[in-house]
């Protein structure tokens, strides 16, 4: 963090004595300074950094890119032109998978600049939302589809981007061999498109442990995006869609082989270590199978994606990933709600006065349960809101203000275990009267806790709150 600072100072001085400049990345982005608060630093080998400039447009935003120090982002460049050639084949052909191309620009030997995707997280962000164990688990990237696609025709716009441009990232790292899979260089915008990045290994020159290959599956594909196609646990008919497009792309790219062989290989001789010679090239070949009819070629891709749904191997990686991360915190990592689509604040959303639990519900969708419904006062006089959470909603609220806050600062949490064979109704009724001294105490507590941004978070309103006071404006009687 202290190296960032002084290298944003030596930034800052820059743009004083020449006032602005063009990024290298695209010359009609100019800018004219850096903005400190808003640059940081990504935990993987290399530590990119994320860079925000000012732009000179005055009504343009920021301009956000990632800089690269120690990886040949010629590698990344020519990935991307070939996935891009490949998107411009599908589109000629009538089919659109919605990809998500960004652009990567070299500046030096071993260093350069990529363009930074707004509204997108690393899928493993969206995992740890769910714990630590959230890649083995199949409802993370759907729940939070979901949180950021509130309304149903707006859901089913994000899945089916999602079913393309998933299908399309399958089709394409299989080709090209894009090797190194793991959460953290998957990404996923909040309109669904998925999209990969970081090609620092590809034509199958994947990364080892001793003898064993750390990319055991021919790509990512697990079980948490069949859920998100499936709509649920159960095969449905949109997955048969989802297999059929991949074998359509996969068809269409096989008939241009050759055009992807002789672009290639106009690269052998400019010192890629992984374009070097002709087994590289093989390794295209060999994966496009142009010998094999269409039919062949379909059932083939039709296996690979059984392989990859079935590879454990893959989750195991997103695992181990995981705890990785945990030791490398980044300069922004702050823990967020997995239900809240935003972070809200005392200054946003205005003080809370009171908060008491008035009742609970009876509920059977998403699935079957119990929600506590909390009025909401503020200081402005009359603002009272209605906000429903869940037991588990009000539980993940307390295990992040534990990695926030020592225990000591904060009240005890009502158990979750419920001894004997309790009807849900009783069960309910008694934790609704625990759950009301947890957010007493919470509301009462030392000002860092009471005043902190989760808690503003948590009790301010949600799409489905407003959902539900549209439906009945009049609140029962506590």
């Amino acid at each position: 963090q202290g190296i960032l600072r002084e290298g944003l100072e030596d930034v800052a001085q820059f743009f004083k004595a020449h006032g602005s400049c063009r990024l290298p990345l695209s010359p009609s982005l100019l800018v004219k300074g850096i903005v400190p608060r808003d640059c940081s630093y990504f935990n993987s080998h290399a530590v990119p950094l994320k860079l925000s400039f000012q732009n000179v447009d005055p009504l343009g935003e920021n301009i956000r890119v990632i800089f690269k120090c120690g990886d040949d982002l010629r590698q990344d460049m020519l990935t991307l032109q070939m996935i891009r050639i490949m998107n411009k084949i599908w589109v000629q052909e009538g089919l659109d998978m919605r990809m998500v191309i960004f652009r990567c620009f070299s500046t030096g030997r071993g260093r350069g600049m990529v363009e930074m995707i707004p509204n997108a997280e690393t899928l493993r962000k969206i995992q740890v939302e769910h714990g630590v164990t959230g890649s083995f688990k199949d409802r993370p990237l759907a729940d939070w589809l979901q949180k950021h696609n509130p309304e149903e025709d707006e859901y089913e716009k994000a899945v089916e981007n999602f079913i393309y441009s998933c299908a399309g990232c399958c089709v394409a790292t299989y080709v090209l061999g894009i090797c190194d899979r793991h959460n953290d260089n998957i990404m996923l915008k909040t309109t669904g498109h998925m999209f990969h990045i970081d090609f620092g290994r590809f034509l199958g020159h994947a990364q080892m442990f001793g003898n064993i290959k750390r990319d055991r599956a021919p790509f990512v594909f697990t079980s948490d995006m069949a859920y998100v196609i499936n709509g649920g646990d159960k095969p449905s008919s949109r997955f048969h869609d989802f297999v059929d497009l991949c074998c359509q792309a996969y068809n269409l790219i096989r008939k241009h082989t050759h055009l992807f062989l002789n672009l290639l290989g106009l690269m052998l001789s400019c010192g890629i270590p992984e374009l070097s010679d002709l087994e590289d090239l093989k390794y295209v070949y060999d994966a496009l199978r142009p010998q094999d009819s269409d039919a062949d070629a379909t059932t083939y891709f039709t296996r690979l994606i059984e392989s990859s749904l079935g590879s454990v191997a893959t989750k195991l990686n997103f695992f181990i990933h995981n705890l990785a991360q945990m030791k490398f915190t980044g300069s922004d990592a702050r823990p967020t709600l997995s239900f809240a689509p935003r972070t809200h604040t005392l200054k946003t959303s205005g003080r809370i006065r009171d908060v008491f639990l008035c009742r609970h519900e009876r509920v059977f969708n998403p699935s079957k349960g119990y929600t506590y419904v909390v009025k909401v006062q503020r200081d402005n006089p009359g603002e009272v809101t209605f906000v429903q959470r869940t037991f588990e909603e009000f539980q993940e609220l307390h295990n992040k203000l534990r990695l926030l806050f020592p225990s000591s600062l904060l009240p005890s949490f009502p158990s979750r275990f419920v001894i004997g064979r309790s009807r849900g109704e009783a069960v309910a009724e008694r934790r609704k009267e625990e759950l009301n001294g947890y957010i007493w105490h919470l509301i009462h507590a030392a000002p860092e806790v009471a005043e902190c941004d989760l808690i503003y978070t948590f009790f301010h309103p949600l799409p489905r709150d407003e959902k539900a006071a549209g439906t009945n404006t009049t609140p029962k009687p506590a």
